[in-house]
């Protein structure tokens, strides 16, 4: 069975050249080289090869071996391999390979023939078995793997292969060893060795290449250097040793263990590989404990002693394999499921933040929709329908659907806004009105993005519409409310200011520059302020600055303005201050009225105070002189005349024309006290009411002034209040004395009627009329006396007058609601 390589390599080269001739001749559109490259072809030439290599070093061994057998034939495990790696279209490459090795040997071509079906069809059955039956894995990372590979694919197949080449080589007259049964059980063992100890290794030898290191090939270098010298030591009964250590055959197999442990089954392979190199070899020299015996009992010691290893070796690897895969099962059963309850974490919070999403969209009023370009469909979120005031599939699908809702005086600006995104392509945002089905007006804030293809196309439009009618309501009170306070300020000229302090800057509303006069009142410095502050409230004016504390951070002065025209303005201004942790003065803000009109008033009612209590004291003078000048006088004359006549008279016919004439006296002065107390109070206003009180004052006035009063009255209450009676009173008083005094006319009218609201007063004359605004700040009181007991009345009083045109006094008080007509 002896096959040279060089005699392969030709056989091979006539094959491939007899392919590429019928190639070529048939015209295939594959060249040469795509043949060549062909994954079967490789695979064929590789495995043959192999399998011839093998066939030769199992037959170097012929020292121990017997006619065509020997204890070891590795080109078994190569047969066994083909058929697992390359399938079972594998089988040429293995059965010319076996052929060719038989060809070769000293056995006839029928036996060669017969040799080569065997070691076929025993690989294809040993393949069979273990993928069929066993569901081999060729890993070998379980222990179930490494006892098939055992069982079936060596022991089983071997079966088949000795059955058929033993018999061949007994039908060919070749006789090995003793007999047949010891042939067949050398052939037997030879080809089950074979497996044990390259089939593993073909196996696993691409995972080795990939997953070993540089630190763990260091480790198995020096494994190997130590198993082979101990197995030289042992196999090679070197003379340097007087013991021959034979019966520590078997002291190799911890190497082996140490091999399967750390490397695995390609570890525990290769090192029984070696040991099997270095015994076969010595053994054949001749050496070693397995060369002592006959032929047949060597070849069957080696070939056991082989298959212990193999098998302790490929079930150890197998075992500390499957207990690995185990636990990195359970490992990465453990961050699957880590992963697993990560990712249903991750699902629980997205869906969470999908409905926080959802809750938070139905809360703040914000809708989604997308609009697909193409087709022109419109799909939307149900917050979508209630911004837009529609029932649940009221919004439609189309741009045209959602065009109409938008207001009229709307739509034009927000297609432009949509026609601009689908050119541009950038994000776009917008506000407009929609008016809902009941007619009212809502607003909506909008922001969308354009999708492009790669042509630069709109496909989609994704975005978000909101609403915002609440913010645009508050929005326009808040505006009207800056418009109130714009206005109120403007009326009640205020202002407000800001001073930094910091910048030393102040800064004022527009509202200073009608207050102040100045057009540049609404940003200055300090001491430009102070420049504009009146001199004599300068002083006051920097002390409340200084008095602000932190305890203490507000202030309120009065203050004059010197105005660019010379005038004065008085201001009042409310401040407050913000000062730093440090309690220094960062910035005051405040408000300043012009109380201007407040001041003139002040001072015109403290003028009014003094001008009454001077009346009042003039009044009491007049009503003094009156009592003492006149009524006292003609009171003491009186007393003398009494006297006189008490004493007797001379002529008693003169009596009763003396007491005549003292009653005439009395009753005079008793008319003159009556008609000063009517100054004081009229008692009539309490028995006759106010028509008649004012018809009899008018007829006095007139009887007093020689002047015609003209006096009309109508549709008054029956009864008024006292307050409202001597009020008109007063004013009629004050009214006719004036006009007599300063029209310069004796005619005069007086009109008294009611309504159903109010009382009303007007005296009226032609008289030269005079100048309203003087008479109010003059020296004079009986403008102001009117006005102030109106006043309390609730009542007004307008006077319309005009040089030489004559003057007309108006009053009018408000009645209760309980008084009758």
């Amino acid at each position: 069975m002896a096959l040279s390589y060089s005699n392969g390599s030709a056989i091979l080269q006539r094959v491939l050249l007899k392919k590429a001739n019928r190639a070529v001749q048939a015209r295939d559109t594959r060249s040469l080289l795509s043949i060549l490259r062909e994954p079967y072809l490789v695979q064929f030439t590789v495995f043959l090869v192999a399998y011839g290599i093998a066939g030769k070093l199992g037959q170097a061994t012929t020292n121990i071996r017997s006619s065509n057998l020997g204890p070891v034939w590795p080109a078994y495990g190569i047969a066994l391999a083909a058929f697992l790696v390359c399938g079972y279209r594998i089988w040429p490459a293995i059965a010319l390979g076996s052929f060719l090795i038989a060809f070769f040997s000293p056995v006839t071509h029928l036996a060669a023939l017969g040799q080569s079906a065997g070691a076929t069809l025993a690989a294809f059955s040993g393949a069979f078995l273990l993928q069929r039956v066993a569901k081999f894995d060729k890993s070998l990372s379980r222990l179930r793997d490494a006892l098939a590979l055992v069982v079936l694919g060596a022991l089983g197949s071997a079966l088949v292969s000795a059955s058929i080449g033993t018999s061949v080589l007994y039908a060919s007259k070749v006789h090995a060893y003793s007999g047949l049964g010891s042939a067949w059980l050398v052939y037997w063992l030879g080809d089950a060795t074979g497996v044990l100890l390259i089939t593993p290794l073909v196996l696993t030898l691409p995972n080795f290449l990939r997953s070993q290191h540089r630190a763990r090939t260091t480790e198995l270098a020096v494994l190997f250097v130590v198993l082979t010298a101990a197995c030289f030591l042992i196999f090679g009964d070197p003379g340097l040793i007087p013991v021959r250590l034979h019966v520590l055959a078997f002291a190799v197999l911890p190497f082996v263990m140490w091999a399967a442990i750390r490397f695995g089954v390609m570890g525990a392979g290769l090192s029984v590989l070696l040991i099997a190199t270095i015994a076969t070899v010595e053994t054949a020299l001749g050496s070693g404990p397995f060369a002592i015996s006959t032929p047949f009992t060597n070849a069957v010691l080696l070939g056991a002693f082989f298959a212990v290893l193999s098998v302790t070796g490929i079930t150890l690897a197998s075992v500390i394999a499957e207990r690995e895969q185990a636990q990195r099962e359970r490992e990465q059963g453990v961050r699957e499921q880590g992963a697993l309850e990560a990712r249903l974490e991750a699902e629980q919070a997205v869906r969470a933040s999908e409905d926080r999403l959802r809750l938070a969209q139905q809360a703040a009023g914000i809708g989604t929709f997308e609009r697909n370009v193409q087709t022109g469909v419109l799909t939307w979120t149900p917050e979508m329908e209630s911004m837009y005031g529609l029932p649940p599939g009221g919004f439609g699908q189309t741009q045209t659907a959602f065009e109409n809702l938008i207001h009229p005086d709307d739509r034009a600006t927000v297609m432009g806004l949509v026609d601009r995104a689908l050119k541009t392509g950038q994000q776009t945002a917008g506000e407009w009105r929609v008016v809902w089905p009941d007619g009212s007006i809502h607003w909506i804030a909008g922001r969308w993005k354009v999708f492009m293809n790669e042509s630069g196309e709109p496909v989609r439009v994704v975005g978000t519409h909101m609403d915002v009618t609440g913010r645009k309501r508050t929005e326009e009170a808040l505006r009207k409310s800056d418009e109130r306070f714009r206005l109120a300020a403007q009326a009640g000229k205020m202002y407000a200011y800001e001073w930094d302090v910091a910048t030393d800057r102040v800064m004022r509303s527009d509202e200073s520059v009608s207050v102040l006069g100045f057009e540049h009142a609404k940003q200055v410095n300090r001491q430009q302020l102070l420049a504009r502050v009146h001199p004599d409230d300068r002083a006051l004016f920097i002390g409340s600055v200084d008095q602000l504390t932190p305890e203490n951070p507000t202030a309120q002065i009065s203050y004059r303005v010197l105005r660019p025209d010379g005038s004065v303005v008085w201001l009042e201004k409310s401040a407050q201050a913000f000062f730093d942790e440090q309690g220094k003065l960062l910035r005051t803000i405040g408000m300043v009225a012009d109380i201007t009109e407040r001041k003139r008033a002040e001072e015109a009612l403290a003028s009014v105070s003094r001008r009454l209590i001077d009346a009042q004291e003039q009044e009491r003078s007049r009503i003094a002189r009156e009592l003492h000048d006149d009524i006292g006088q003609r009171l003491a004359l009186l007393a003398i005349e009494l006297a006189q006549l008490q004493k007797g008279s001379s002529n008693p016919l003169e009596l009763p024309v003396t007491i005549s004439k003292l009653q005439q006296q009395t009753s005079e002065i008793a008319a003159d006290i009556q008609s000063l107390s009517h100054q004081l109070h009229s008692s009539r206003l309490e028995y006759l009411g106010l028509a008649a009180t004012l018809r009899g004052f008018c007829q006095e006035f007139g009887d007093q002034q020689k002047a015609d009063v003209d006096f009309e009255t109508r549709d008054l209450p029956t009864a008024l209040p006292s307050d409202i009676s001597l009020c008109f009173f007063r004013v009629l008083q004050q009214g006719l004395h004036n006009a007599a005094k300063h029209s310069g006319v004796r005619h005069f009218k007086v009109r008294l009627w009611g309504t159903r609201d109010e009382i009303h007063l007007t005296i009226s004359d032609s008289g030269v009329g005079f100048d309203t605004n003087e008479a109010k700040v003059g020296q004079g009181l009986g403008l102001i006396s009117m006005q102030e007991r109106l006043k309390l009345l609730k009542g007004t009083l307008s006077i319309e007058s005009r040089p030489l045109h004559g003057t007309t006094i108006r009053a009018s008080v408000p009645l209760k609601s309980d008084i009758q007509h």
